[in-house]
């Protein structure tokens, strides 16, 4: 483990799914406990380090399936760039983007998908530059399959994910739970979060949660997101003066079909910071490495 310098300690708790008691699996022994399964993904994502993301420093498990995660901490998040109560630079954006992708392309690079990006879980260190919290505990949780509660915030949640509903192995279901997401789950939510920097405001925050994932359901309907949410937001005049990268960078990652929709791994972004590009090993299949240019 790398040492976290200037970063403080966090914690957070939450409960794995109890199994039935009188269940045994096919050679007739007790269910491991969701609990311990867990503890055991856990710890891979402590020998996982990179700049961009928090390191994960150990795991507790307590009674009744509680377990709790200590990892790299720090105080300032994306959330605190709303109280400004005013749009972000175009150039902080970028920026953003720029240190999000290369979290997420090294996620990737090691098969791991955030799938619970936030504005609370994009945290900033005392230099500003971004750490992405919680990035394992999709991959700790067998992809939400050990935990009675969705892995991910509405208001970010890509539309595929939502689409396919909850499923719950604890409550003995005959029916296939959906398949794990991939990269290109994170390409949506990182889209949203630019969006909402850009904007300068969180986006459906005012209406109940399933009247927000009716409506991103309902914008695969739309030839262009990127305005729809424009106009739903009475922000369409901040969205135009944007430009012609950010938005071109906007809606590569808010597409609705993921097959149109761009991987965060094998890209190559160029930011106006006199930063070198974060590249992968392969092209970016829609040449997302021009949608950014250098000052």
């Amino acid at each position: 483990m790398q040492p976290l310098r200037d970063a403080e300690l966090g914690a957070f708790t939450f409960f794995a799914s109890p199994l039935p008691h009188d269940v045994c699996g096919s050679n007739g022994l007790p269910l491991t406990p969701n609990s311990i399964k867990i503890l055991g993904r856990f710890q891979i994502l402590k020998t996982i380090t990179h700049p961009r993301l928090c390191q994960y420093v150990d795991i507790s498990r307590g009674k009744h399936e509680r377990l709790v995660v200590v990892a790299e901490h720090y105080e300032h998040n994306l959330k605190d760039l709303f109280k400004q109560d005013k749009p972000v630079s175009s150039e902080k954006v970028l920026q953003i983007a720029y240190e999000m992708l290369e979290g997420l392309a090294f996620m990737n690079k090691h098969g791991l998908v955030h799938r619970a990006l936030s504005p609370h879980n994009v945290l900033l260190d005392c230099k500003g530059k971004v750490k992405l919290a919680k990035f394992g505990l999709y991959h700790m949780t067998d992809h939400g399959a050990d935990v009675d509660f969705p892995i991910g915030y509405p208001s970010y949640l890509p539309p595929e994910v939502i689409a396919q509903g909850s499923f719950h192995s604890s409550e003995g279901s005959l029916g296939e739970p959906p398949l794990p997401s991939g990269p290109k789950a994170d390409v949506w939510s990182l889209g949203v979060l630019l969006f909402e920097l850009c904007a300068g405001r969180q986006l459906l925050q005012n209406i109940e949660i399933s009247e927000r994932l009716k409506f991103i359901i309902t914008l695969g309907c739309m030839d262009d997101i990127v305005t729809v949410l424009a106009e739903e937001h009475g922000c369409l005049d901040i969205i135009k003066e944007l430009p012609e990268n950010v938005m071109a960078l906007l809606r590569k990652c808010l597409t609705f079909l993921p097959s149109k929709s761009p991987p965060t791994k094998n890209i190559q972004l160029k930011v106006p910071c006199g930063q070198r590009p974060v590249t992968t090993d392969e092209g970016l299949e829609d040449d997302l490495h021009k949608l950014c240019s250098s000052r």
